[in-house]
């Protein structure tokens, strides 16, 4: 008797992603906005209207996870301040997260299209081990008013970040490490000369409750901070909530039921500091795509990420790290620290690793100008070093005298 073949064809239905199933787009708006957007080659169609929400001076990537540290006393969920446009110190070739030989070298122009093909390509590894560790390289820039003379500095740090997932384990936050404050450029440099070499400096923007500060600082006289981030079981911030790893595990690996968890975390989120709906979906979701969560919803983050008003496809770009990727950007909104800047993710598209979350100017205002700060100006960024499980716990870095 002669052995049936396989139908091929429904073979490929069945494995196909309920966001490419014709039945699930057809006839939709958004089946006629990618097809128009694929036929021309055109990015994503124009940024939209600027936001003029007033935020924090700095942008946020990292949910810190859990517990109680000095600079956050008694907040469980608390959110860090990510780095900016310094990338001369950066360092950390050869990353778990860096692009693979074989990259892509183009993607479509097309943002919700690329993202797709992205998480299309999620490294699907059955991994697990007892922590997951993050090492990720910060900066972010800040303008200085000193006695009326502007100019830009840079701080840059290395974070590590050690989840313990299993009972009885510690989760660590390691910052500072390699931390510095310095001018930004050249002729930075000699404006912070000719003020004097001050060491203690005043941003030229004001924060909540009055002016902020920093210091200059180098990094052999930084002392790195090593902090607890768990609360018992809890090992994560998943917007308003501190979860457990067992909590990460059961997020939902198909995009629309992942967008639901999101939307309904916004909701009981009201009053986050992030701007608006969509860039805390944003944010949530790249927030998930470096914590220990399954290949899945990696997947699925990418694809919530996706399915963002205004998403647009950069092409190939390079990060901070000087790391080739696909690059995605949101609508430019509102800085009140810098002008208008737009958020941009960087990703590996043959792998689906997420390289930098960064943010990038798009027209200075009067101060930032003056600072040197023109549009295209990496501000703000955190790019992921390395991505990992393993059974060891981090070292302690060594304390400076």
């Amino acid at each position: 008797m002669a052995r049936k073949r396989p139908d091929v064809m429904k073979t490929l239905a069945d494995a196909r992603p309920r966001e490419l199933d014709p039945d699930h787009l057809a006839g939709s708006e958004r089946a006629r906005h990618d097809l128009i957007a694929i036929l021309a080659g055109a990015p994503e169609g124009p940024e939209g209207p600027r936001s003029a929400r007033s935020v924090r001076p700095f942008t946020w990537r990292w949910a810190l996870p859990v517990a109680a540290t000095a600079a956050v006393a008694g907040v469980l969920v608390a959110t860090l301040p990510q780095g900016g446009s310094d990338t001369r110190d950066a360092h950390g070739s050869g990353a778990t997260g860096g692009p693979t030989t074989g990259s892509p070298r183009h993607t479509p122009e097309n943002g919700r299209v690329a993202l797709l093909n992205v998480a299309a390509r999620v490294d699907r590894a059955a991994d697990e081990g007892t922590y997951w560790q993050t090492t990720t390289r910060s900066a972010w820039v800040g303008v200085v008013d000193h006695s009326g003379s502007l100019f830009a500095v840079v701080s840059s740090e290395t974070q590590r970040w050690s989840f313990g997932v299993r009972p009885g384990t510690r989760s660590l936050w390691v910052s500072g490490i390699d931390a510095t404050t310095r001018p930004r450029t050249e002729r930075d440099k000699a404006r912070w000369r000719a003020a004097g070499s001050p060491e203690e400096l005043t941003l030229a923007h004001s924060g909540k409750g009055g002016r902020l500060g920093l210091r200059m600082e180098v990094g052999a006289r930084k002392r790195p901070m090593v902090d607890r981030i768990n609360s018992g079981d809890r090992i994560a911030a998943l917007g308003p909530r501190n979860v457990t790893y067992e909590d990460l595990r059961k997020l939902p690996g198909d995009s629309t039921k992942l967008e639901k968890v999101l939307a309904d975390l916004y909701e009981e989120d009201g009053g986050s500091e992030i701007r608006g709906r969509t860039e805390w979906m944003w944010r949530q979701a790249a927030n998930l795509i470096n914590l220990p969560v399954r290949a899945e919803v990696r997947a699925a983050a990418y694809r919530v990420i996706a399915g963002l008003p205004g998403i647009r496809s950069l092409g190939e770009v390079t990060d901070p790290l000087g790391r080739k990727g696909a690059g995605f950007a949101l609508p430019a909104t509102d800085r009140p620290d810098y002008g208008t800047a737009r958020s941009e993710l960087i990703v590996d598209p043959a792998t689906g690793a997420l390289l930098s979350d960064q943010e990038v100017l798009t027209e200075p205002d009067a101060k930032a100008a003056e600072a040197g700060l023109t549009a295209g100006t990496v501000v703000n960024y955190t790019a992921t070093v390395t991505s990992e499980w393993t059974d060891r716990q981090l070292k302690t870095p060594e304390q400076p005298e």
